[in-house]
C-alpha cells in the first residue's frame, strides 16, 4: 500500500472510532443493560461466584471480560471498548475485503458503510461492547477462511475456520446461526 492509502485507513479508523465513541463524550459509564450484565458476570467469575446454572453459551465472552479485569476497572474503562472493538472489526472487514477483491477502494467502502450501520439503544450495534458485537471480526475472518479453504482447497484454512467457530460457540452461540446455510 502506498503512503496516501495507509493514512487514508488511519483516518477512517479515527473518524470510526469517534463515531462509535460519540455517545460517551458526555457520559463516562455503560450505556447499555447487557454490558452492566456482561460486566456484573465477569466480576463473579472472577470472585468465583458465577452459577453453574448460568454458564451458557457467552461463558467465553465472559472469561474475557473477567481477564482483562486483573488489569484494569471494567466499568472506567468500558466506554472506550466499543470504539475500539470497532475499529478492530473495521480493520478486520478491510483486510477481508481487500484480500478477497484486491481493491483498495472496496475495502474502504466497506469501512465506511460498517462504520455507518445505525446503533442505538433498541438497536444496539457498534456503540455496545458486548458478545455480539466483539463476535463480529470472528465472523468476518470464518467466512474469509472458509471461502479460502473451499477456492483453495486448504485444509488449514478449514481447520483455522472451524477453530473461529468453535471460540464462537462459547462466546456468542448465536453468531453461529450465519454459518448454517453454508455448511
Amino acid at each position: 500500500m502506498e503512503k496516501k492509502e495507509v493514512l487514508l485507513l488511519i483516518l477512517l479508523s479515527v473518524a470510526t472510532f469517534t463515531l462509535v465513541y460519540a455517545p460517551h463524550f458526555h457520559y463516562p459509564l455503560p450505556y447499555h443493560i447487557d454490558e452492566w450484565h456482561h460486566i456484573t458476570e465477569a466480576d463473579r467469575l472472577r470472585n468465583g461466584e458465577y452459577p453453574s446454572g448460568s454458564i451458557g453459551f457467552r461463558i467465553g465472552f465472559h472469561i474475557i471480560l473477567a481477564g482483562i479485569s486483573y488489569f484494569v476497572n471494567l466499568v472506567s474503562i468500558y466506554e472506550f471498548l466499543p470504539a475500539i472493538w470497532a475499529v478492530v472489526s473495521a480493520l478486520t472487514l478491510f483486510w477481508v475485503t481487500y484480500k478477497k477483491t484486491k481493491r483498495f477502494s472496496i475495502g474502504i467502502l466497506a469501512m465506511l458503510f460498517f462504520a455507518s450501520v445505525k446503533s442505538n439503544v433498541n438497536l444496539t450495534g457498534l456503540w455496545f461492547f458486548t458478545a455480539l458485537t466483539f463476535s463480529i471480526p470472528f465472523i468476518f475472518l470464518y467466512f474469509y477462511f472458509f471461502t479460502e479453504a473451499i477456492e483453495r482447497d486448504n485444509k488449514k484454512y478449514l481447520y483455522l475456520s472451524l477453530a473461529i467457530m468453535l471460540f464462537l460457540v462459547f462466546v456468542h452461540s448465536i453468531s453461529l446461526l450465519f454459518a448454517v446455510p453454508i455448511l
